[in-house]
């Protein structure tokens, strides 16, 4: 009994790593540069959909798809639009059930963010989460639940958490090895730093990538690995034009849970 009881409660501390680092982690790495040109050639375009299996060693424990949406208009801006939904497998459900939909409002260049929303249900706990980005005060609300919680002060060319991840994509990760840039989640704006490994050619589902090796530092995110403090994560990004993320290993101390692709469309 004691040891199935300590099983449950390390399947569901994995998961809430995992749960949690699609909630944030995007926003913990990214590169250093900032373009200021005009319009730059964008890696995806709408209709790119990106689906994923998570496992935790050999049990796979749920999916995740990331789509690029149609532009569409705020406050009289034409604006990028991106959505990430994850759920846990019908098995999981009865032990830890997970559905999470995030968006992310960016400006067509991909210098900011511009709205980040976030609808998340975890086990008994749901968060429904706007957080509106004012460049012209600096300022980034959170609303939570239709109320506004918190106002917080935010830097130049901050991203939300999942809109870093799209702006990532846009750079050129063969000519840099160092990355750094603002990111908020409505409740604090931190600076994400981290360092390109090296390039390697690994196989998934019987598919080879060539991919770029990405470390990141997780720096100043409240409430992110609150059971699994040291834990680490490496994502690799494919190195042709589209940049594509094609897996993350997340290190905790009951071993490794994996996002691996598998299908893309676009």
């Amino acid at each position: 009994m004691i040891v199935e009881q300590k099983k449950h409660r390390l399947l569901k501390t994995s998961l809430v790593a995992w749960f949690l680092i699609l909630a944030y982690g995007p926003g913990l790495f990214v590169p250093a540069s900032v373009a200021k040109t005009g319009r730059k050639s964008m890696p995806f375009q709408e209709g790119e959909r990106l689906s994923f299996n998570i496992y935790w060693g050999f049990l796979k424990v749920g999916e995740t798809v990331m789509e690029v949406l149609p532009n569409t208009i705020i406050n009289g801006q034409t604006v990028q639009h991106f959505r990430l939904k994850t759920r846990t497998t019908p098995f999981i459900d009865w032990i830890y059930k997970v559905r999470s939909e995030i968006e992310a409002f960016t400006d067509l260049d991909m210098n900011q963010s511009i709205l980040y929303k976030k609808n998340h249900r975890e086990a008994n706990t749901h968060r429904d989460v706007v957080v509106t980005f004012d460049w012209e005060n600096h300022k980034a609300a959170y609303v939570s639940f239709g109320k506004l919680e918190q106002d917080t002060e935010i830097l130049p060319g901050t991203f939300d958490p999942l809109g870093i991840l799209y702006y990532a994509r846009t750079q050129n990760f063969s000519v840099t090895d160092g990355f750094e840039r603002p990111v908020t989640d409505g409740k604090k704006c931190v600076i994400g730093r981290g360092s390109l490994l090296k390039k390697e050619r690994i196989k998934i589902h019987g598919v080879f990538y060539d991919t770029y090796v990405i470390q990141p530092e997780m720096i100043g995110i409240e409430g992110l690995f609150e059971e699994n403090q040291d834990a680490r994560f490496t994502l690799w990004f494919k190195t042709d034009p589209t940049r594509i993320p094609v897996k993350i290993n997340i290190e905790v101390f009951i071993g490794n849970i994996v996002c691996e692709l598998i299908s893309y469309s676009s």
